[in-house]
């Protein structure tokens, strides 16, 4: 709620990003928190491939999503 500082945020996929096609490989990265809830939440909500592929300097988990699917 508002009033206690939390965010509920509700992956209802009522957008999405519209494939990349081409010859060229992207390299899409995106940070988010490095806990197990969100690793989960990601393993369970995403609508294209992910993973995880490291950490940033200051602790974020850095995944790495496939466009091209």
């Amino acid at each position: 709620s508002e009033k206690e500082g939390s965010v509920n945020p509700n992956a209802d996929k009522n957008w999405r990003f519209v494939p990349i096609t081409g010859n060229d490989k992207l390299d899409v990265r995106f940070e988010t928190s490095p806990s197990e809830q969100a690793a989960k939440f990601i393993a369970e909500k995403a609508q294209y491939p992910m993973k995880q592929v490291g950490t940033d300097e200051i602790g974020f988990a850095v995944y790495q999503i496939d466009l091209s699917k």
